[in-house]
């Protein structure tokens, strides 16, 4: 198992551990009322050295990625950042992926659904070492600040030029003289950025983010992270993406260069998309009165079962259980009524996505 570079620092503030695909991760820290509070209405630091980090040349990196990825990797301008997916033979997800075009070189970010070696050979079977493929994963930590007032937490460290960053984008800044990238791209639907800095000073970096976080914020661990993408309907790729694996019914063709003539398991993902959809999926709201709904619970309407629950988390904010479930097409949309659970169960309702606003759209930032 790969342990995290921070796991001294984890451990000292009580961390529990576990493991995602051969990758330490810490579950929690605070426990999940306090840390979901860091992030809605202050600011929270999590560790994310459980992503995999590529560096390329961008002179060579451009067409090999761009061989490889559905995005348009040819079409990122210069520190922007283009969300995207790694795919397999079957252009299924293997990792959610940013890739980052940050002055001569592409920063690529992968938060993946198989271990290391799984991922890297991906890479490697389509000549990554050839377009200059450098892996950073072990050299780098990855420390995500996400929450209402993240901004003020980087300003403190990067400066105010930290500001000027717009979302899906990247530039490098300067601590104790040695430089660290800054990519802003949170999944929590508040302000949020990641943080790529050298091995040997990620614990002295994460000790100033965690004090410049203020009293009100604190450190998360990722199980939080996942209501949080939920409640703000960003992908998680441990948890729908894991379950259903193929982007289309997933929702996610906009990371998709349709117009590309081909890239890694392109051939499979567009005759799936010429044969047309089968199942979608769909947000649900559940009545915060019932027992804790479990992912694989069944749905009914009219007798019949059309569906299971994918991925469940209890929304402070919308006050009721939210869910995603995969539904046939021609009822996969918001306004529907079915049965949970048989089909004489509690009555749950599909909605539109994502059912909460974010404390974060109050924040003008250019008049700080």
């Amino acid at each position: 198992m790969r342990i995290s570079p921070l796991h001294d620092a984890l451990s000292a503030r009580g961390a529990q551990f576990g493991e995602r695909y051969g990758k330490e991760v810490a579950l929690s820290v605070a426990g999940s009322s306090s840390e979901y509070q860091f992030v809605r209405a202050a600011a929270g630091v999590t560790d994310a050295s459980y992503l995999q980090l590529f560096r390329f040349p961008e002179a060579t990196g451009v067409d090999f990625l761009d061989r490889l990825l559905p995005g348009n990797v040819a079409k990122i301008r210069f520190g922007r950042a283009l969300h995207t997916f790694l795919p397999d033979d079957d252009g299924c997800i293997l990792a959610d992926l940013l890739v980052a075009n940050n002055d001569e070189e592409l920063i690529v970010v992968c938060e993946g659904i198989a271990t290391d070696e799984v991922i890297r050979e991906q890479f490697l079977r389509l000549g990554a070492l050839e377009a200059g493929m450098e892996d950073l994963t072990e050299t780098h930590a990855a420390i995500s600040v996400d929450g209402y007032s993240a901004w003020d937490a980087m300003r403190k460290i990067a400066g105010p030029e930290v500001l000027g960053l717009p979302y899906l984008s990247i530039d490098t800044y300067e601590y104790e003289d040695a430089d660290f990238r800054v990519v802003r791209a949170g999944k929590t639907s508040e302000f949020g950025y990641l943080v790529l800095a050298e091995r040997q000073r990620a614990t002295a970096l994460f000790e100033q983010l965690v004090t410049a976080v203020g009293p009100a914020g604190g450190v998360c661990g990722v199980a939080v992270h996942d209501d949080l993408r939920l409640e703000g309907r960003f992908l998680n790729v441990f948890r729908e993406g894991a379950a259903v694996r193929d982007p289309l019914p997933l929702g996610l063709q906009w990371m998709i260069d349709v117009d590309k003539e081909s890239f890694q398991g392109s051939a499979a993902l567009f005759a799936r998309r010429k044969a047309g959809l089968q199942r979608k999926i769909i947000g649900l709201a559940m009545p915060a009165a019932l027992p804790a709904p479990r992912p694989g619970t069944p749905l009914f309407d009219d007798g019949q079962q059309i569906g299971e629950l994918i991925t469940v988390c209890f929304s402070p904010t919308a006050a009721s259980w939210l869910a995603l479930a995969l539904l046939p097409v021609e009822i996969a949309f918001a306004g529907l009524s079915f049965h949970l659970g048989d089909g004489n169960g509690p009555v749950v309702t599909s909605i539109s996505m994502p059912p909460i606003v974010p404390k974060s759209l109050s924040v003008r930032l250019e008049e700080m």
